[in-house]
């Protein structure tokens, strides 16, 4: 990965869609607002753009850790613009200050990501070793006892 400059950043536009809202899978339909779990996988889109632009040929980011402090709400088709900022940059990690903020300025949300960078090749063989394991154990069929 070439290097990325600390202020580097780049944008994501989004409008709010109802899929964007706050729905749970046993709980259904809770608020009609943009959902803090919506602005995270933005957040996280957001700093793979920015991500993509240093990368080289053969190599792969994946998602490390996403973190979101969500201010305020958002309505169906509002239009929001999501940035992440190079905050720092440590070896084969990027880590980027994320913030969301509506049309007309309101900051609606801020946070950071984290992605790791290694080769394709060696990316899918840790892909590969986990759904071994899977297969195997049969892990990711039955949910533990305790949390």
């Amino acid at each position: 990965m070439r290097p990325v400059p600390v202020g580097e950043s780049a944008d994501l536009d989004v409008v709010v869609t109802p899929e964007m809202t706050v729905r749970f899978d046993e709980l259904g339909p809770v608020h009609p607002v943009y959902a803090t779990y919506s602005m995270a996988k933005h957040f996280e889109e957001a700093g793979r753009k920015l991500l993509l632009r240093y990368l080289e040929p053969g190599e792969a980011g994946i998602g490390r850790s996403v973190s979101v402090e969500h201010l305020a709400p958002a309505w169906v088709g509002d239009g929001i613009r999501v940035t992440a900022r190079c905050a720092e940059m440590g070896g084969n990690r990027l880590a980027c200050e994320c913030a969301a903020v509506d049309a007309e300025g309101r900051v609606l949300g801020r946070g950071t990501t984290v992605q790791v960078v290694m080769s394709e090749e060696a990316l899918q063989a840790r892909l590969d070793e986990q759904t071994q394991n899977r297969q195997r154990t049969g892990s990711g069929h039955v949910l533990p006892d305790a949390c």
